[in-house]
């Protein structure tokens, strides 16, 4: 058994290794490509695909009930079953997007106006939906079974030919927003389909009534969980088209991207330590948790700073001169997602243990918080507000699953001081890095600092969590 333990502690290790290299790859090809988009869409095309990735990130968990969240738990209840489990759940989660495409097209202008879509683009949404969930399934199902080289390979093959024919699309196309939101779905909608096919193929299940009972009672409670982070990330986007215009809109979506280079670290990061997580709890191993989320959180804050640093030449290199100035939301957008990965911790405890409802009360509070300060302070302050305003939701998100935690009896798993005072420093130095936007020199001396000590933490990192579960 504790060989088997030790093995799966190094595949853990291999698996948060190439995970966050692979987020890397895909960012770095999004990265490369950014750039074109900016300069051949105009800053409305650019805000309405913005809108249109946001509208597909809430209706992803609305209209596929998220049943996906279920898998973790269940890779431990049904793991004698699991592939059955699978094809089951995403018969369910499938069945129930056709029905919302079908309301779709009973109203479609309704849902038009609605969305702020064209109908053409509504009908691809709705293909995203459907296919997803089995996607979503069979790569939390490699994840836990440490098969991180076939979903690794999947998610790049997947993410460099849909940005591929999103660019080509884009240069051949007269109607550059078609040609943005075809390229890049289209190639992900065929990916989902296949693997659609494959999922029920080897589950071979397809109407189960415990399973689509498990899915349903586990994941219902955590929607609202779910769709208000979403509506934390995604929300601002909205309200800024709603409120100042696509102009606004594409400048806030363009910094957010930015931003979300740190969002992008958190979920490779959450995703490849979940499976390891989920083994220790368990086990009620709560004492190896608390020891190696300390250094979990150090090298992701060291992380989150040093990103901010480069903030300026990274907007530079994406947007242009054109985009200059929104460099300053950067910051708080990065420093928003540092909440939400300390945060998650916590959640991932309350998930495991199915206190699922209890998630999603403080995220509702927080989502309502949000947007009733959006629309408070973005017609007062412009569309810079709203990156303050998601940076105080995520903190209030923070201390209410910290409490949510400790009310079920498990804000043990956690040194919660250490948590704490670590996001502190976090938030005080990362706005302060600000004020060196202007000064190239001494910003790149400390860029240099901070990435020697950053090394130095990933290396000792590393050698911690190897003679932790050795």
């Amino acid at each position: 058994m504790d060989k088997k333990k030790n093995n799966n502690s190094v595949k853990a290790i291999k698996s948060a290794f190439w995970y966050t290299i692979s987020s890397f790859i895909n960012r770095g090809v999004s990265f490369i490509t950014t750039p074109i988009f900016t300069r051949m869409l105009t800053k409305e095309d650019y805000g309405a695909a913005g809108n249109f990735n946001s509208w597909v990130s809430i209706l992803a968990i609305v209209a596929t009930l998220h049943l996906e969240s279920a898998c973790a738990r269940a890779k431990f209840d049904y793991k004698d079953d699991f592939d059955g489990y699978i094809s089951s759940t995403v018969c369910c989660g499938s069945l129930v997007s056709a029905l919302f495409y079908a309301c779709i097209l009973i109203a479609p202008d309704f849902f038009s106006k609605l969305f702020n879509i064209d109908l053409t683009y509504l009908h691809v949404l709705c293909l995203v939906l459907i296919f997803s969930p089995a996607f979503d399934m069979f790569q939390i199902k490699l994840r836990y079974e440490y098969r991180y080289v076939i979903s690794v390979a999947i998610s790049l093959t997947m993410m460099i030919v849909s940005t591929l024919t999103g660019v080509v699309l884009v240069h051949l196309c007269s109607d550059k927003l078609f040609g943005r939101i075809m390229g890049a779905n289209i190639p992900k909608i065929l990916v989902y389909i296949t693997i659609f096919c494959i999922v029920l193929f080897k589950g071979r299940k397809f109407f189960v009534k415990e399973y689509w009972k498990y899915a349903i009672l586990y994941s219902l409670p955590i929607i609202p969980h779910l769709l208000s982070n979403v509506i934390l990330g995604s929300s601002d986007k909205i309200m800024i088209l709603k409120i100042e215009g696509k102009e606004a809109a594409g400048i806030y979506t363009l910094a957010y991207s930015c931003g979300m280079l740190v969002s992008i670290l958190m979920n490779s990061f959450n995703r490849a330590m979940t499976p390891w997580l989920s083994e220790k709890l368990y086990e009620k191993d709560y004492d190896l948790v608390k020891k190696v989320n300390r250094w979990y959180i150090a090298g992701f804050i060291f992380l989150v700073e040093g990103m901010i640093l480069v903030a300026p030449e990274l907007m530079y290199f994406i947007g242009g001169s054109k985009y200059a100035g929104a460099e300053y939301l950067v910051a708080p957008v990065m420093l928003g997602y540092g909440f939400k990965f300390a945060y998650t911790n916590y959640v991932n405890v309350e998930q495991f243990e199915k206190k699922t409802g209890i998630v999603s009360i403080g995220t509702l509070i927080a989502a309502g918080f949000n947007f009733i300060t959006n629309l408070i302070f973005i017609p007062i302050f412009g569309y810079q507000a709203a990156a303050y305003t998601t940076l105080a939701g995520f903190m209030m998100l923070l201390l209410m699953h910290y409490f949510a935690c400790k009310k079920i009896g498990f804000g043990h798993v956690y040194d919660n001081r250490f948590t704490f005072e670590a996001v502190t420093g976090m938030l005080v130095i990362g706005l302060a890095s600000q004020l060196l936007f202007a000064n190239t020199f001494i910003r790149w001396a400390i860029i240099v600092l901070v990435s020697g000590i950053g090394l130095v933490i990933a290396y000792n990192l590393f050698k911690k969590f190897r003679k932790k579960v050795a």
